[in-house]
């Protein structure tokens, strides 16, 4: 499986006396710094229809591979999943958004052994929606991680417009709805939970004319977060001409965050209106299956890659 886009093709070119395929596309094939980088599948295999596992002996580069595979050099046959691969993807992805930091430590001496107790850290990347998805890819237990399809359906790939729908269905949550009678424990919880947020006097960010208009004379929105759920509800749901101007993504970057782990919390995203908002029947994924030729024998091993110097580089302290 790789990822690409209309005009990038479907497999791997050999390398260039120029770098003529990285001049045509220059924004792949680059590490966090804006060096160019090489990568290989060096021990992929290709599974026949209705397998899921393949065992093998322990491989693969150090401080990247998943807590299943650490094994003694003692020829053990290792059963790798695909649910494998998510854990390492995991790493990866945090690697990338933490601009070159390992969730389970930089040092290279103690990383496997954090991998294999479970011992990690997230406190380089401060969106709370991209370390949902990381904390859950790199699950300790292979059978608490998410499948693929769960990783592509996850919120952190939502369009800002489906994002601002997640928060107009969550605006017609009956707790919601009765933001102005609402409970006092629930508004005190989700108050906590915005912190210092961007949405805090949330009002002043809309113009006065605006607020006027959805106020009215005896509905008065709350300033709590409630409030602005139902506030943004109701902007989408009656005054479409209005909501066209209105970019809430931009004015509250941290509002669909701190939304989405509460209502999480809460088991909100499981009931409706927000449980179909996680069904993939809509969602067209970015990723294309490569062909397979069936001639191709799927047994043989691909040895893994010789250490060379792109490999990643581990910061010292």
């Amino acid at each position: 499986m790789i990822h690409t886009a209309a005009d990038v093709p479907r497999r791997h070119f050999p390398l260039k006396q120029r770098n003529e395929y990285l001049s045509i596309y220059p924004t792949i094939h680059t590490d966090v710094k804006g060096r160019a980088r090489l990568a290989d599948f060096g021990i992929s295999r290709r599974l026949p229809k209705g397998q899921t596992t393949y065992r093998t002996g322990s491989a693969g580069t150090k401080c990247w591979m998943a807590k299943e595979t650490l094994a003694d050099d003692d020829g053990t046959k290792i059963p790798y999943k695909s649910n494998t691969d998510v854990q390492v993807a995991g790493m990866l992805s945090y690697y990338i958004l933490s601009g070159g930091h390992h969730p389970f430590g930089d040092k290279s001496s103690k990383c496997e052994n954090n991998i294999d107790e479970g011992r990690y850290s997230l406190d380089h990347v401060e969106d709370v929606v991209a370390k949902d998805l990381i904390e859950w890819m790199i699950s300790e237990e292979p059978m608490n991680r998410p499948k693929v399809e769960e990783c592509l359906n996850h919120p952190f790939f939502w369009t800002p417009e489906r994002r601002v729908e997640y928060l107009r269905r969550t605006g017609n949550r009956d707790e919601v709805a009765n933001c102005r009678n609402a409970d006092t424990e629930l508004v005190c919880s989700l108050e906590e939970c915005a912190g210092d947020g961007s949405f805090k006097q949330w009002k002043n960010k809309f113009s006065t004319e605006l607020v006027q208009k959805m106020d009215g004379k005896k509905k008065v929105y709350p300033d709590n977060t409630l409030g602005l759920l139902r506030f943004i509800r109701n902007l989408h749901e009656h005054y479409a001409e209005d909501a066209a101007q209105v970019d809430i993504m931009k004015i509250f970057p941290d509002l669909f965050g701190c939304v989405y782990k509460f209502a999480k919390t809460k088991g909100w995203n499981s009931q409706t209106p927000l449980k179909e908002m996680f069904q993939r029947e809509d969602i067209t994924p970015s990723f294309n299956m490569l062909s397979i030729n069936p001639e191709e024998h799927l047994g043989i091993p691909v040895q893994e890659s010789q250490t060379s110097d792109f490999e990643f580089e581990f910061k010292k302290d």
